[in-house]
């Protein structure tokens, strides 16, 4: 499965989708809430959020609904032009009415549904108040405008998708309700068969003179009272042509700024990091949630060459923590680390290193266990002092092959950088300066915290372990450090630069 950018950020927005539908009462009580005290304080803005309650909802909660981005988009914009329209106000309303949610749902929400919730909103705020030339590349929004254009008299106009050998009308274009029966469902076995049961049911006696139209996936059936299409049909064509390299060009825009709204998603949520292990689980978390890949491992890099695993997300946690290699065995990563060393000082990012067939660069043990086939090594880098921390090994899943598109490619590089700067806070857990003492991080942490003057128990209650597992990692530090008690063990960590 070749997942691209803009996919896997059209992934979280769905996300979102489902997130506010699981919690839809939850959600529409507090939005009644707010709108209630908005009036009783008689603010000017209760009437506007009043009308954006009511499209929001008929269009996010709507037990019919067929998840499509691009129509949901299009219909709350259409529906929000009409009752709202432009108003200074706007931007405010779906501010607040986003706040509403996140604190309707701040227990049941997780990280990545934070993360979603906001890029709905996002996406929101960028189609429905904006006329930017997003808008006129949709095939809802051509079809919208065709069906109120007062140069043309369509009665209505059907987009028609074929499954499983039927054709059934996906979505009505009618100037209202009552010109067609909208919420009826048509099926037929061929465009003819499906165009006969849709006219059966016009019963106002009317010629009417229905016509087809295949455009890429659908096909479009237009219904009008003009007797000769021709010309008509010609110009449709045409438009329709014109709309598909409109959408070619729209969405070489729009993949551009999917990767800039993933980097500014994958920095907001490191942000919540509160210790070495909870960034560790976001940066990896993050590089699958909005980066096209399935699996994530971090290693960190020494300065005599070695690698060692530190945390995976869809790798086995502990297999990967297992890992310790010299990089002289990672022929193409160490060719990278001595273009570092080269020119280093002038250097400010670390490029990604794509390789198409692992079995080529990496010892066949890892291969094996991993199931290792197409890879990207991401450099954990920090710029400001222009030290490699460590990479990040991404791939599609098990023996999956894959390439990058070049906003993927730029992503990386940016992910790479909000990794090591926010890593580089915790340097001495990803390596320490003096080698000769291999501390984990889990280790480091709770020397840390001895360093610090927490007991025992306080560290066992900040780390979320039993005082048990933590007295098991002070007996493991005092052996590795060969210190007789904990006073020497964080005295010596402090003077050899492994702890501050």
């Amino acid at each position: 499965m070749n997942l691209t950018l803009d996919a896997q950020m059209d992934r979280l927005f769905v996300h979102g989708i489902h997130v506010m539908l699981e919690n839809r009462e939850k959600i529409e009580y507090s939005w009644l809430q707010m709108q209630t005290y908005l009036r009783s304080s008689g603010k000017k803005v209760a009437d506007t959020m009043e009308k954006a309650i009511d499209i929001l909802s008929n269009h996010l909660f709507h037990s019919d609904f067929m998840f499509n981005e691009e129509m949901l988009l299009v219909k709350i914009k259409y529906d929000w032009q009409q009752c709202i329209g432009s108003n200074p106000s706007n931007p405010f309303v779906l501010t607040t009415l986003e706040n509403t949610v996140h604190r309707a749902l701040r227990e049941e929400k997780t990280g990545k549904d934070t993360q979603a919730i906001q890029y709905v909103f996002t996406r929101l705020n960028e189609y429905v108040l904006s006329d930017s030339v997003n808008n006129p590349f949709t095939m809802e929004s051509f079809l919208h405008q065709l069906i109120h254009s007062k140069h043309f008299s369509f009665r209505w106009i059907a987009l028609v998708v074929e499954r499983e050998g039927e054709f059934t009308v996906e979505e009505w274009f009618a100037k209202d309700a009552q010109s067609r029966n909208v919420y009826q469902t048509y099926r037929g076995e061929t465009i003819y068969s499906l165009t006969e049961n849709i006219l059966k049911d016009e019963s106002d006696g009317d010629r009417l003179n229905v016509f087809s139209i295949p455009h890429e996936q659908f096909v479009l059936l237009f219904c009008t009272q003009q007797e000769n299409v021709t010309d008509l049909m010609q110009y449709l064509n045409y438009s329709l042509q014109m709309l598909k390299t409109g959408k070619t060009s729209l969405e070489a825009v729009k993949q551009q700024q999917q990767w800039k709204d993933a980097v500014i998603l994958f920095q907001d949520s490191l942000i919540r990091a509160k210790t070495f292990d909870e960034t560790l689980k976001l940066i990896t978390e993050g590089f699958i949630n909005y980066l096209p890949f399935e699996r994530c491992a971090i290693f960190s890099y020494t300065s005599d060459d070695i690698g060692i695993g530190v945390a995976g997300t869809r790798f086995d946690s502990k297999e990967i923590r297992a890992i310790t290699e010299d990089i002289r065995n990672l022929p193409m990563i160490e060719k990278g680390i001595k273009l570092l060393r080269q020119f280093g000082n002038g250097m400010r990012f670390l490029q990604p290193l794509y390789i198409k067939d692992a079995s080529l660069s990496f010892p066949a043990e890892y291969i094996k266990k991993f199931q290792l086939k197409s890879l990207v090594v991401t450099p954990i880098f920090k710029s400001s002092d222009n030290e490699l921390l460590g990479a990040a090994i991404l791939d599609q899943g098990a023996n999956r092959e894959f390439t990058i598109s070049e906003n993927t490619y730029t992503a990386l590089i940016k992910f790479g950088q909000y990794a090591g700067d926010i890593l580089g806070r915790y340097t001495n857990h990803i390596h320490a300066t003096d080698q000769s003492v291999k501390l984990s991080p889990r280790e480091l942490e709770v020397l840390q915290l001895m360093a610090n003057g927490e007991s025992t128990t306080s560290a066992a209650n900040i780390l979320h372990l039993s005082e048990y597992t933590v007295r098991d990692y002070i007996t493991s530090i005092l052996q590795k450090m060969n210190a007789k008690n904990r006073t020497e063990a964080v005295a010596q960590a402090i003077r050899k630069g492994i702890i501050y």
